[in-house]
């Protein structure tokens, strides 16, 4: 064979003796740990990287939270930090330094001797109890704000603009006499409608009726057609026995407030009493258009109906009382001479038959 051609077909199956040793099992162990160590190196780098990167995420988390919770802290209702019922952030912050001291603090006692003190430190324990005062009124505390009032006057008894206050927490407390007494003498300029009404209704209660109705006409020249000096009004009217005026007055009331029920039937009871039919068969028939389940108000409007010659209105009437109640009560007040005339009606007899009242 040609020698340049056999060396050629050697060189084609030759070995590369720079990678022959690779595969002997000594240098194949290497290799393999070699490749291990790599892997175990790239597996910790990424594992560090990892970790870095869930410590940065948990961290921006943690400072969102945080940012996010102060943003509600900031935006919520502050904390009360109450002296009592009193909370600090409820008061102007001129007043807050009231909640610096104890309660005793205001304190109106000294010891009787010499003149009664009148200095900065006297001035500052009327001004503290004069703000609670007022700060108790705001949360109807009526007996703290009474007691903290009657110490601001114990401290300076001639100090303007505290009678009325206090005058409207006794009259809270339904300590009417007290009331009054204050208020009596009170300037005009501290008399609004609503405390001269609230004057009249103390009137009313302590039976002081002409006073009483000096400040209800007082309160409704200060603002006409005020709803509720006109229902004081009327119960002032009626306890003074004068019946045109307090019809006058109920009828006053309920054109601006025609809901309230409860007026109004106790409107009709008293028409009935001082004998004004009419009007009372016109207020019952308002009501019985509004409140259809009550017997009382049925059997009321068919003895009115029945007074005013309304028999066919007066059976009406009855009958429906009778579907509301027990028979016998819807009929109870027909054993009243009165109605003697309502009997013989025909449509009467026959709602009587209709029924088993034994």
């Amino acid at each position: 064979m040609d020698t340049g051609k056999r060396q050629h077909l050697q060189d084609i199956y030759a070995t590369d003796q720079s990678t022959k040793d690779d595969y002997t099992p000594q240098v194949a162990n290497e290799i393999v740990e070699e490749r291990k160590r790599e892997i175990r190196r790239r597996q910790f780098t990424g594992f560090l990287l990892g970790m870095t990167i869930l410590v940065l995420a948990v961290s921006l988390v943690f400072v969102v939270v945080r940012e996010y919770m102060d943003i509600l802290k900031e935006g919520s209702t502050p904390t009360a930090i109450t002296q009592e019922y009193i909370p600090r952030y409820s008061l102007p912050a001129e007043s807050q330094w009231v909640l610096d001291f104890q309660k005793s603090y205001g304190d109106p006692k000294w010891d009787g001797e010499g003149e009664r003190p009148f200095n900065a430190t006297w001035l500052k324990k009327a001004t503290f109890n004069l703000v609670l005062a007022e700060q108790a009124i705001e949360v109807n505390e009526f007996d703290e704000a009474a007691r903290l009032y009657e110490a601001a006057l114990e401290i300076l008894p001639n100090l303007e603009g505290i009678k009325v206050p206090l005058g409207m927490a006794y009259f809270k407390l339904e300590q009417f006499d007290k009331a009054l007494a204050l208020l009596e003498g009170a300037a005009d300029t501290d008399l609004t409608f609503t405390i001269l009404n609230n004057l009249g209704a103390a009137c009313i209660e302590a039976k002081a009726y002409a006073q009483g109705e000096d400040y209800l006409k007082r309160s409704l020249e200060l603002k006409p057609a005020y709803v509720e000096a006109l229902k004081n009004q009327a119960m002032l009217y009626r306890k003074m026995e004068r019946p045109e005026e307090a019809s006058k007055s109920y009828e006053q009331y309920l054109d601006q407030r025609p809901l309230d029920t409860d007026t109004r039937y106790d409107f009709s009871l008293y028409l009935t009493k001082i004998g004004n039919w009419d009007l009372a068969g016109e207020q019952l028939r308002i009501l019985t258009a509004e409140v259809t389940d009550v017997a009382n108000l049925y059997i009321v409007l068919a003895r009115v109906e029945t007074k005013l010659g309304n028999f066919d209105a007066a059976t009406e009437a009855t009958r429906r009382a009778i579907q509301l109640t027990d028979p016998k009560l819807a009929i109870a007040w027909m054993n009243e001479a009165e109605f003697d005339r309502l009997r013989e009606h025909e449509d009467f007899q026959a709602l009587i038959k209709s029924i088993d009242v034994r």
